[in-house]
């Protein structure tokens, strides 16, 4: 009977002891998030970048996959098939390049972009009639972003066949569509010296480090120019400015030969 009222209490006192239940709180489910759905288009798109940004890490596999599955989800798309093309291009398969350049014109004849590309191949492979068609007929394209580069290549091919006024003018142009393309400029510089017109030359190239005050190879071209006119002083300052500006640079490596030679001092 002891035992049993011993037990009795100490169950009493376990229970005693022992916490309240408490209340289950509500669990709330998370808030339904809404999934984009996205088109093939944009999907496509989503392709295209991924695909360009391998060509420019040159990883050619690569671009070539995400550019053909782009292709596969927007097969209307001339960019595409242009882009295709020039990484064939890089590649070194000029054959698949024009394929492709050329499936993306028959979708939209007027794209600038891939005439541009059509061109740099017809020039590569010594067509520069070819190439000539093609840069003027990217031109035709009254929304073509870059013409400068158009006009710039024309005038290269016009002075490689000694047209120096016709490269002149597709020059003059290039500067005109963009007065911050310095390659035409340089390369106006160079025509005027051609034609020994030395004192517009040099005009043109201080305009250019004016405009352009870290473009090593105006300096090094005026440079020249003082140095046939024997004018020491003034070639030691532009060729040293050369130098200055990257010595590692192809023109400083030129300027540094200049220097060594004339004994001009760092």
């Amino acid at each position: 009977m002891k035992k049993l009222l011993a037990l009795s209490f100490t169950v009493l006192i376990l229970n005693s002891c022992a916490t309240a239940p408490q209340e289950k709180k509500q669990i709330q489910p998370p808030p339904i998030q809404e999934t984009k759905t996205f088109t093939r288009k944009e999907k496509a798109d989503g392709f295209y970048k991924i695909g360009v940004s391998y060509l420019q890490l040159g990883d050619i596999p690569l671009a070539l996959n995400y550019l053909f599955k782009a292709k596969d989800l927007n097969p209307k798309d001339p960019k595409i098939y242009n882009m295709i093309g020039y990484t064939f291009y890089v590649r070194g398969d000029v054959k698949r390049a024009k394929k492709y350049i050329n499936k993306a014109l028959n979708l939209d004849p007027k794209f600038s972009e891939a005439y541009m590309n059509l061109a740099t191949i017809a020039e590569e492979e010594g067509n520069l009639k070819e190439a000539k068609k093609y840069y003027l007929k990217a031109l035709e394209n009254p929304l073509f972003l870059n013409p400068e580069v158009a006009y710039y290549k024309l005038a290269l091919i016009e002075e490689k066949e000694g047209n120096l006024t016709l490269a002149k003018r597709h020059l003059t142009l290039a500067i005109r569509n963009n007065l911050d393309f310095a390659p035409a400029y340089v390369e106006l510089g160079k025509l005027l010296e051609k034609e020994e017109k030395q004192e517009e030359a040099k005009e043109l190239y201080y305009q250019i480090i004016k405009r352009f005050p870290k473009l090593q190879e105006a300096y090094y071209r005026l440079a020249l120019i003082y140095l046939n006119e024997k004018n020491l002083p003034l070639a030691e300052k532009f060729i040293k400015k050369c130098y200055k500006i990257n010595p590692d640079s192809r023109w400083g490596i030129k300027a540094q030969e200049v220097m060594v030679k004339y004994g001009f001092e760092k």
